[in-house]
């Protein structure tokens, strides 16, 4: 059935005297102190209240602005930080062949650093003074010019400093032929990297002003090995020539000269070739040919692929496979086609190694974001990358198995990769000091480029020559010492198997034999000496004795 209703009991009304007695005794409460137990309760009330106050008035400010400016610089100095000590770490390992890649990489860094330097600066005054609004047949003209201008002056600048082109109030230091090395050697880099650049440079413009086809590209990359080729027989003719005036010899400082001239070169053709056909390569898989510094428009850089990248680091990595499959099996040589060979496979695979990670980031970070995040960005990978190559190679080159040829043909692509290194950091360098001369308006950009590098040069390369040779040096001299060690203590046990103990001990003897008659013949003809002396002492005697009966009789008849 239905639910019973509800009945409502009315409320009893208090009367006015109780409403009274309950509001004196509530504010008696109020004035007596609290008890412990209903103490933090209320404590607890009003930090909650409080912390609820500080939240919404938290939520209620905006969030602070961070510059970008200042995370580049936060970043740059933990970063810099930690590079230094990696680098302290890598200078002083206890692998004495992969402490001496690194200082190598070290004095790569700054000779090409350097290097660039100078010859931007000079190249940005031609281009200012010279090539404005001239036509391409009067740039080409001149670019070539500025090339052979530089590689004459690697001629002239190390004869003076080995002495062989005397210079009035310059010691060549013949009473200390490690200084002279030592001046050669920081010289001889020096203007290598800077005759290498200018090389680059002129027949890269050659390249971008003929080369319409990938084909066509390829064809003009071998160009400079013949230009600088034929160049560096005709200079190795006069060298031999001035060599042999006066005393028809060539002297120890005379051959310092020629050698290192010729090592220099080397690594000049390496240089150009090199980045002549890693310039046709980039042409024939993205489609477009880079300026003559390598450079590519934003959008076109953005739009390559990760594919594309690793396609130009294999060309590179076939290439330096290919060599090391010559150098094992074929061991015929050609004095100095051969290292220049060597040299152009090496700096192949460094430019596909730069410019593959330089595709690979514009793909996957920076699209066509261009500046100085982006430049030492790709620095700080090439260096790591160049590293743990460096250390793998070295591994593999302390292997028995390991020949002379295939040794030299590992040295000449860790010099390449240390070289890396050096244009990697060079590129970043480049846009920082482009940049603070479109920024600095006291002087035309080209001065104040031109400023900066000198200043920059004069500071970095005497540091350089002073404090980071000279350990590179010493340490390939150790090298050197303990290879020739072992190949003295190898020597007498390959001799054993031609020679038995007993017949060298019968050499022995019979050279010890001859020695003994030696001595005797001698002996005996001191005997005679002896008597001889003897004789004409007794001769000496009498004439003497008669000489003083003369002067007697002189004296009476002067009397």
């Amino acid at each position: 059935g239905p639910p019973p209703p509800t009945i409502r009991r009315p409320r009893p009304t208090a009367s006015v005297g109780a409403r009274l007695r309950c509001a004196r005794a509530f504010r008696g409460r109020l004035g007596r102190p609290m008890a412990r137990a209903q103490r933090w309760p209320a404590v607890a009330s009003v930090v909650l209240l409080g912390c609820r106050v500080a939240a919404s008035a938290h939520e209620e400010e905006p969030p602070p602005t961070i510059s970008k400016v200042n995370v580049g610089v936060s970043v740059m100095l933990l970063g810099s930080i930690g590079f230094m000590m990696a680098l302290f770490e890598l200078t002083h390992c206890y692998r004495k062949t992969m402490a001496m890649y690194s200082w190598k990489a070290i004095s790569a860094t700054i000779s090409i650093f350097s290097a660039v330097l100078i010859f931007q600066g000079v190249n940005g005054l031609v281009e200012a003074y010279i090539l404005e609004g001239a036509s391409e047949r009067t740039e080409l003209i001149v670019v070539m010019v500025h090339m052979f201008i530089w590689f004459l002056c690697l001629q002239i600048l190390l004869a003076v400093i080995t002495g062989v082109l005397p210079l009035k109030g310059f010691n060549p230091r013949f009473d200390d032929l490690e200084v002279m090395e030592a001046r050669l050697k920081t010289f001889a880099i020096l203007l290598g990297h800077i005759t290498g650049f200018a090389a680059i440079h002129a027949f890269a413009v050659l390249q971008v002003q003929m080369a319409t086809t990938p084909v066509q590209a390829f064809m003009i990359a071998p160009l400079p090995w013949v230009v600088i080729f034929i160049t560096g027989r005709a200079t190795d003719a006069v060298r031999e020539r001035v060599a042999l005036i006066g005393d028809k010899e060539k002297q120890e400082h005379e051959a310092m000269w020629d050698d290192e001239t010729e090592e220099t070169e080397d690594d000049v053709v390496g240089l150009a070739v090199s980045f002549c056909f890693i310039q046709a390569t980039r042409f024939a898989l993205g489609g477009t040919l880079p300026n003559d510094e390598g450079e590519e428009p934003g959008p076109v850089e953005a739009g390559h692929t990760r594919l594309e990248a690793g396609h130009l680091v294999a060309v590179g990595a076939v290439l330096a496979l290919f060599e090391a499959l010559r150098v094992l099996f074929i061991k015929k040589s050609i004095p100095r086609l051969t290292r220049q060979t060597k040299n152009v496979i090496g700096m192949t695979f460094a430019w596909s190694l730069f410019f593959g990670t330089d595709w690979y980031l514009a793909a996957a970070m920076f699209g066509e974001q261009q500046g100085m995040t982006k430049q030492v960005t790709q620095a700080l990978c090439v260096t790591i990358i160049a590293l743990i190559m460096i250390f793998c190679l070295e591994i593999v080159q302390d292997f028995k198995h390991v020949d002379d040829s295939m040794d030299e043909a590992i040295r000449a692509i860790i010099n390449a990769i240390g070289i890396l290194i050096g244009v990697a950091w060079e590129k970043a360098f480049d846009v920082a000091v482009a940049e603070i001369s479109m920024t600095v308006h006291v002087l035309p950009a080209h001065w104040t480029k031109m400023l900066l590098s000198i200043g920059l040069a004069g500071m970095v390369v005497p540091a350089w020559y002073r404090h980071i040779l000279p350990i590179i040096l010493r340490i390939e001299a150790e090298g050197e010492e303990k290879e020739g060690g072992a190949r003295s203590l190898e020597e007498p046990l390959l001799q054993t198997d031609a020679k038995s103990e007993e017949q060298q001990l019968r050499e022995a003897c019979e050279h010890y034999r001859a020695r003994i008659a030696e001595l005797e013949s001698d002996a005996s003809r001191a005997d005679e000496l002896q008597q001889k002396n003897s004789k004409l002492n007794e001769s000496i005697a009498g004439i003497s004795q008669q000489l003083t009966a003369l002067q007697q009789l002189a004296e009476k008849l002067a009397v």
